[in-house]
């Protein structure tokens, strides 16, 4: 019986989907190129139809017509799925102009016989030969740009996704230390000894263990803001055991939604400490601003994120960078969540300011009621 009702639901869904995909590839023909050149050439016999009816006032040779519809399309659909990437992505040149020569010389012949079977005759001459070339010519250069289009977005987004992998392999490149089970486990020793002698020692130390557990926390887990703000929360605290002369204005208002958010692991620890790596931070007049608020945005009621960086810029000379910064926490960001995520610095020799958000949208209140 419970096989019985899995299958049905599992049918049912893949006709859903199926018909979902359908409607999806006809509300946006510009996601799908195929679709996109057979509306081009659809438009093209429409127009050349309505045009051979206003200079004649009848139109003959509907078979013909249909053919060079057709057959357009389908020799320009195998130009573009097969010769143009053979040509140019995989550098098979010789077998790509054979492919091409073949394609040609089936859409010659297929018309020959069109021909023969509508009046009798074969049209072979030098003129017939000449219209067809310049007609093919004419769709596969439109069918050329099409495809060099489509494949200059592939391009963008294979490179865009490779530099992505490139920054989180540097990411989890940076985690590789100790193994995580032989520090914590010493640092609970430790802990446990330290506690003895001070219990407000034992809280401060509490807070490096939690973010050090936080830190070896493996990146392909599921992540969540509430976790990346008690990080920061913790290496604030941290921060400001070290530098008793820190100059910080620091607030976080965050929904207790935010344990359903998702967040990239380290970005925004990354971000605050880039604050005491170039700020000035015991800058009394001039403090140190870091602002994390979570909540609903009037009128849309969605879930955003604000994050506001401020701090006076030091200059104490150059020290070395790690090689992750706030330009690729952007770019983790802006994988994550696409639109939804938007920033602006503002920055010179002396000030710098980050304004950052984050737009969750209004389902993650829905599936939370």
């Amino acid at each position: 019986m419970e096989t019985s009702d899995s299958k049905d639901g599992f049918g049912h869904s893949g006709v859903k989907g199926r018909v979902s995909g359908v409607i999806d590839m006809l509300c946006k023909p510009t996601q799908y190129p195929l679709y996109l050149l057979f509306l081009i050439f659809l438009f093209y016999a429409v127009v050349d139809l309505v045009s051979t009816f206003v200079e004649f006032g009848k139109i003959d040779g509907w078979l013909m017509a249909q053919y060079h519809f057709v057959a357009g399309y389908l020799i320009c659909a195998v130009y573009f799925k097969l010769v143009l990437p053979e040509y140019f992505n995989h550098k098979r040149r010789i077998r790509a102009v054979l492919y091409f020569l073949l394609l040609l010389f089936s859409l010659v012949v297929i018309k020959l016989l069109i021909h023969n079977f509508l009046s009798g005759r074969l049209p072979l001459s030098k003129g017939f030969l000449i219209d067809e070339f310049n007609r093919v010519f004419h769709f596969l250069i439109l069918t050329s740009a099409v495809w060099a289009y489509y494949n200059n977005l592939e391009l963008g987004k294979s490179k865009y996704e490779v530099e992505i992998k490139h920054e989180k392999l540097k990411v989890m490149h940076r985690s590789m230390q100790l193994s995580s089970h032989f520090v914590l486990n010493s640092l609970s020793v430790y802990m446990a000894r330290i506690i003895k002698l001070s219990p407000d020692l034992a809280t401060e130390f509490s807070n490096l263990i939690s973010l050090l557990r936080y830190s070896f926390k493996e990146f392909g887990e599921p992540n969540f803001l509430n976790e990346e703000v008690k990080a920061v929360d913790k290496y604030l605290q941290i921060q400001s055991m070290r530098f008793p002369k820190l100059s910080l204005i620091a607030a976080i208002e965050v929904a207790p939604i935010a344990k359903m958010l998702p967040m990239p692991k380290l970005c925004l620890l990354t971000l605050v400490e880039n604050v005491f790596f170039h700020g000035d931070y015991s800058d009394v007049d001039h403090p140190c601003i870091i602002k994390f608020l979570l909540a609903h945005e009037e009128p849309t009621m969605e879930w955003v994120f604000k994050v506001n960086i401020a701090n006076s810029v030091q200059n104490r000379g150059i020290k070395l960078r790690s090689g992750f910064g706030a330009s690729a926490v952007f770019r983790v960001l802006e994988h994550e969540f696409g639109d939804g995520f938007q920033y602006r610095v503002e920055s010179d020799e002396s000030n710098y300011s980050l304004q950052l958000t984050i737009h969750y949208g209004k389902t993650i209140q829905n599936r939370s009621d």
